[in-house]
């Protein structure tokens, strides 16, 4: 999981440092130039498992709340608690893809407080529960193993 980490946020240099090169990047790319927004999406990447607020994001990014809130959606095109919770999603599905962590341990590297907050976040955003992803995404490995 460290390593992913590592990995994800030498990713997120290099893409800061291409989106600098370019004339107007959008989406989360170019929200990263931004050094408000850039600042609170670099915390947010480095540290996954802290359990963010819309405050503590807005003062990273010296800035209100509202403000804050408002730059971040404009620019990334979603609410700041909504991206972290995508971006937490997004590592557990690869985690779970990978069978790399058992879910207890995922829900802790992801920011939530017990396991049963963290399936039903998972089933909130990805439609099945962490068990049954982590079933399916082996499957094809297995099936294809059978010759089936």
């Amino acid at each position: 999981l460290v390593q992913n980490h590592l990995a994800q946020i030498l990713l997120v240099h290099m893409l800061r440092a291409h989106a600098g090169q370019t004339d107007r990047p959008t989406g989360w790319l170019g929200a990263l130039n931004e050094d408000g927004i850039g600042a609170a999406l670099r915390a947010v990447h480095a540290d996954v498992a802290h359990p963010w607020t819309l405050r503590e994001l807005a003062e990273i990014s010296h800035m209100s709340r509202s403000a804050f809130a408002q730059a971040f959606k404009t620019h990334v095109g979603v609410p700041p608690l909504e991206y972290l919770i995508q971006w937490r999603m997004s590592l557990a599905r690869d985690a779970l893809a990978r069978d790399t962590l058992p879910v207890s341990e995922l829900a802790q590297a992801t920011g939530y407080q017990s396991e049963s907050a963290f399936s039903t976040a998972f089933r909130r955003v990805v439609g099945s529960s962490p068990t049954q992803f982590r079933n399916q995404a082996r499957q094809p490995a297995h099936s294809a193993a059978n010759g089936s």
